[in-house]
Protein backbone atom coordinates (compact mmCIF):
# COMPACT_ATOMS: atom_id res chain seq x y z
CA UNK A 1 0.00 0.00 0.00
CA UNK A 2 3.22 2.53 0.82
CA UNK A 3 4.53 1.74 -2.84
CA UNK A 4 0.92 2.39 -4.41
CA UNK A 5 0.87 5.88 -2.38
CA UNK A 6 4.42 6.78 -3.58
CA UNK A 7 3.13 6.05 -7.35
CA UNK A 8 0.33 8.50 -6.75
CA UNK A 9 2.63 10.91 -4.95
CA UNK A 10 4.72 10.76 -8.34
CA UNK A 11 1.89 10.49 -10.84
CA UNK A 12 0.60 13.68 -9.51
CA UNK A 13 3.90 15.91 -9.49
CA UNK A 14 3.88 14.55 -13.02
CA UNK A 15 0.07 15.94 -13.70
CA UNK A 16 1.14 19.19 -12.15
CA UNK A 17 4.10 19.46 -14.14
CA UNK A 18 2.21 18.80 -17.38
CA UNK A 19 -0.69 21.17 -17.13
CA UNK A 20 1.95 24.04 -16.45
CA UNK A 21 3.90 22.81 -19.75
CA UNK A 22 0.44 22.96 -21.15
CA UNK A 23 -0.35 26.05 -20.04
CA UNK A 24 2.49 27.17 -20.97
CA UNK A 25 2.10 25.97 -24.56
CA UNK A 26 -0.67 28.73 -24.80
CA UNK A 27 1.20 31.38 -23.41
CA UNK A 28 3.58 30.54 -25.95
CA UNK A 29 0.83 30.86 -28.79
CA UNK A 30 -0.26 33.98 -27.64
CA UNK A 31 3.00 34.79 -28.98
CA UNK A 32 2.75 33.66 -32.13
CA UNK A 33 -0.27 35.63 -32.39
CA UNK A 34 1.34 38.48 -31.66
CA UNK A 35 3.73 38.54 -33.86
CA UNK A 36 0.89 37.21 -36.73
CA UNK A 37 -0.55 40.68 -36.12
CA UNK A 38 2.38 42.07 -36.86
CA UNK A 39 2.94 40.26 -40.12
CA UNK A 40 6.17 38.91 -38.43
CA UNK A 41 6.82 35.61 -39.89
CA UNK A 42 9.99 35.20 -39.24
CA UNK A 43 9.40 35.76 -35.60
CA UNK A 44 6.54 33.57 -35.73
CA UNK A 45 8.66 30.35 -36.96
CA UNK A 46 10.60 30.96 -34.13
CA UNK A 47 7.88 31.39 -31.77
CA UNK A 48 6.02 28.01 -33.43
CA UNK A 49 9.54 26.05 -32.63
CA UNK A 50 9.41 27.05 -28.91
CA UNK A 51 6.07 25.95 -28.60
CA UNK A 52 6.56 22.60 -30.70
CA UNK A 53 9.35 22.50 -27.98
CA UNK A 54 6.53 22.26 -25.37
CA UNK A 55 4.30 20.06 -27.00
CA UNK A 56 6.84 18.02 -27.22
CA UNK A 57 7.80 18.37 -23.51
CA UNK A 58 4.14 17.88 -22.90
CA UNK A 59 3.97 14.58 -24.43
CA UNK A 60 7.39 13.16 -22.69
CA UNK A 61 5.63 13.80 -19.25
CA UNK A 62 2.47 12.16 -20.32
CA UNK A 63 4.62 9.20 -21.27
CA UNK A 64 5.78 9.03 -17.99
CA UNK A 65 2.47 9.50 -16.25
CA UNK A 66 1.46 6.39 -18.57
CA UNK A 67 4.19 4.28 -17.02
CA UNK A 68 3.53 4.61 -13.61
CA UNK A 69 -0.30 3.87 -14.66
CA UNK A 70 0.98 0.76 -16.42
CA UNK A 71 3.14 -0.06 -13.37
CA UNK A 72 0.41 0.48 -10.82
CA UNK A 73 -0.41 3.72 -10.00
CA UNK A 74 -3.97 4.41 -8.64
CA UNK A 75 -6.40 2.15 -7.63
CA UNK A 76 -8.11 0.42 -11.21
CA UNK A 77 -11.10 2.01 -11.08
CA UNK A 78 -9.59 5.81 -10.84
CA UNK A 79 -6.49 4.81 -13.42
CA UNK A 80 -8.37 4.45 -16.70
CA UNK A 81 -10.05 8.08 -15.67
CA UNK A 82 -6.59 9.51 -15.24
CA UNK A 83 -5.23 8.18 -18.14
CA UNK A 84 -7.90 9.81 -20.04
CA UNK A 85 -7.81 13.04 -18.09
CA UNK A 86 -3.76 13.21 -19.14
CA UNK A 87 -4.96 12.65 -22.78
CA UNK A 88 -7.30 15.36 -22.82
CA UNK A 89 -5.11 17.91 -21.14
CA UNK A 90 -2.21 16.74 -23.55
CA UNK A 91 -4.87 17.61 -26.42
CA UNK A 92 -4.51 20.93 -25.60
CA UNK A 93 -1.66 21.38 -26.42
CA UNK A 94 -1.58 19.28 -29.31
CA UNK A 95 -4.04 22.23 -30.79
CA UNK A 96 -1.58 24.89 -30.11
CA UNK A 97 0.89 23.48 -31.35
CA UNK A 98 -1.20 23.01 -34.73
CA UNK A 99 -2.93 26.36 -34.58
CA UNK A 100 1.00 27.83 -34.63
CA UNK A 101 1.61 25.66 -38.05
CA UNK A 102 -1.26 26.74 -39.78
CA UNK A 103 -0.13 30.58 -39.11
CA UNK A 104 3.30 30.20 -39.89
CA UNK A 105 1.84 27.90 -43.56
CA UNK A 106 -0.67 31.23 -44.26
CA UNK A 107 1.61 33.79 -44.71
CA UNK A 108 -1.72 35.99 -45.24
CA UNK A 109 -1.60 39.93 -43.47
CA UNK A 110 -3.43 40.17 -40.53
CA UNK A 111 -6.74 42.65 -40.65
CA UNK A 112 -6.11 45.25 -38.32
CA UNK A 113 -9.83 45.64 -37.70
CA UNK A 114 -9.83 41.88 -36.76
CA UNK A 115 -7.12 42.67 -33.88
CA UNK A 116 -8.74 43.36 -31.14
CA UNK A 117 -11.27 40.47 -31.61
CA UNK A 118 -8.36 37.98 -31.41
CA UNK A 119 -6.73 39.58 -28.44
CA UNK A 120 -9.62 38.97 -26.30
CA UNK A 121 -10.48 35.85 -27.96
CA UNK A 122 -6.66 35.05 -26.88
CA UNK A 123 -7.92 35.96 -23.29
CA UNK A 124 -10.12 34.03 -23.04
CA UNK A 125 -8.70 31.00 -24.56
CA UNK A 126 -5.46 31.29 -21.81
CA UNK A 127 -7.60 32.26 -18.89
CA UNK A 128 -9.45 29.18 -19.78
CA UNK A 129 -6.66 26.99 -19.38
CA UNK A 130 -5.64 28.70 -16.37
CA UNK A 131 -9.07 27.49 -14.54
CA UNK A 132 -8.34 24.25 -15.91
CA UNK A 133 -4.75 23.73 -14.86
CA UNK A 134 -6.68 24.88 -11.12
CA UNK A 135 -9.46 22.81 -11.60
CA UNK A 136 -6.53 19.70 -12.08
CA UNK A 137 -4.24 21.22 -9.33
CA UNK A 138 -6.91 20.95 -6.77
CA UNK A 139 -8.00 17.48 -7.95
CA UNK A 140 -5.97 15.86 -5.32
CA UNK A 141 -6.55 18.45 -2.28
CA UNK A 142 -10.05 19.90 -2.29
CA UNK A 143 -12.82 18.45 -4.25
CA UNK A 144 -15.22 20.72 -4.23
CA UNK A 145 -12.50 23.16 -5.51
CA UNK A 146 -11.91 20.87 -8.65
CA UNK A 147 -15.56 20.77 -9.05
CA UNK A 148 -16.06 24.70 -8.54
CA UNK A 149 -12.92 25.29 -11.33
CA UNK A 150 -14.59 22.18 -13.99
CA UNK A 151 -17.93 24.38 -13.51
CA UNK A 152 -16.04 27.48 -14.32
CA UNK A 153 -14.11 26.45 -17.42
CA UNK A 154 -17.83 25.94 -18.77
CA UNK A 155 -19.08 28.68 -18.51
CA UNK A 156 -15.69 29.93 -19.68
CA UNK A 157 -16.16 28.16 -22.53
CA UNK A 158 -19.24 29.59 -23.27
CA UNK A 159 -17.92 33.07 -23.46
CA UNK A 160 -15.36 31.91 -25.87
CA UNK A 161 -18.07 30.85 -28.18
CA UNK A 162 -19.65 33.93 -28.23
CA UNK A 163 -16.25 36.05 -29.54
CA UNK A 164 -15.31 33.17 -31.80
CA UNK A 165 -18.86 33.87 -33.44
CA UNK A 166 -18.16 37.67 -33.27
CA UNK A 167 -14.95 36.86 -35.33
CA UNK A 168 -16.57 34.70 -38.07
CA UNK A 169 -19.24 37.28 -38.51
CA UNK A 170 -16.67 40.47 -38.62
CA UNK A 171 -14.37 38.17 -41.21
CA UNK A 172 -17.34 38.04 -43.51
CA UNK A 173 -17.91 41.51 -43.05
CA UNK A 174 -14.19 42.36 -43.76
CA UNK A 175 -14.86 40.15 -47.24
CA UNK A 176 -17.91 41.54 -48.54
CA UNK A 177 -16.50 44.90 -48.12
CA UNK A 178 -13.17 43.72 -50.17
CA UNK A 179 -11.04 44.62 -47.58
CA UNK A 180 -9.75 41.18 -47.12
CA UNK A 181 -9.51 38.52 -50.08
CA UNK A 182 -11.16 34.62 -50.21
CA UNK A 183 -7.63 33.00 -49.41
CA UNK A 184 -7.42 35.89 -46.07
CA UNK A 185 -11.31 34.79 -44.87
CA UNK A 186 -10.76 31.47 -45.56
CA UNK A 187 -6.91 30.66 -43.65
CA UNK A 188 -8.71 33.13 -40.68
CA UNK A 189 -11.97 31.40 -40.66
CA UNK A 190 -9.51 28.15 -39.92
CA UNK A 191 -7.33 29.61 -37.37
CA UNK A 192 -10.61 31.03 -35.30
CA UNK A 193 -11.95 27.45 -35.53
CA UNK A 194 -8.48 25.97 -34.20
CA UNK A 195 -8.75 28.60 -31.48
CA UNK A 196 -11.84 27.62 -30.69
CA UNK A 197 -10.65 23.96 -30.26
CA UNK A 198 -8.11 24.50 -28.06
CA UNK A 199 -11.02 25.70 -25.35
CA UNK A 200 -13.45 23.02 -26.51
CA UNK A 201 -10.56 20.86 -25.60
CA UNK A 202 -10.08 22.29 -22.02
CA UNK A 203 -13.17 21.90 -21.31
CA UNK A 204 -13.44 18.08 -22.02
CA UNK A 205 -10.40 17.63 -20.14
CA UNK A 206 -12.41 19.66 -17.41
CA UNK A 207 -15.23 17.14 -17.78
CA UNK A 208 -13.08 14.26 -16.72
CA UNK A 209 -11.90 15.93 -13.51
CA UNK A 210 -15.25 16.06 -12.73
CA UNK A 211 -16.14 12.75 -13.32
CA UNK A 212 -12.84 11.76 -11.16
CA UNK A 213 -13.49 14.25 -8.34
CA UNK A 214 -17.25 13.66 -8.20
CA UNK A 215 -16.23 9.76 -7.77
CA UNK A 216 -13.96 9.78 -5.11
CA UNK A 217 -16.61 12.19 -3.15
CA UNK A 218 -18.85 9.08 -3.71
Amino acid sequence: MVKLFRKESQVEKHGRNHVEIVFNSVLKLKEVMSCFYASDFKEVDKKVAELSKLEHDADDVRRKMELEFYNGAFLPFDREDRIVLAELVDGVSDMAESTGFSICLSRVDFPIKGKGDFEEFMDKIIETVSVLRECIESLDTDMGESIAKAHQVEDLEDDADIIERKITKTLYQLYKEDKIDILTLMELRDITKMLGNIVDRAENASDRALIIATKRRG
